[in-house]
């Protein structure tokens, strides 16, 4: 993931999860562990297409 707000990128088991508020047991969101933004989790499909398109920029890198 990368955060909207600071532009850090991180996994979202990086991520903090949120505690406390009346939302907790069916909130979705994610909390950046650099500067505390809160965004919702990335879907299965984005994270999927997000892991390939870094392993081909990668393999063009190394290639």
């Amino acid at each position: 993931m990368k955060c909207p707000l600071c532009g850090l990128e991180y996994s979202e088991t990086e991520a903090v999860a949120c505690r406390g508020c009346p939302l907790a047991r069916s909130c979705a969101l994610v909390r950046c562990p650099n500067c505390g933004y809160e965004v919702p989790a990335e879907p299965g499909l984005v994270k999927a297409i997000r892991q390939r398109r870094k392993k081909q920029h990668e393999a063009r890198r190394q290639g």
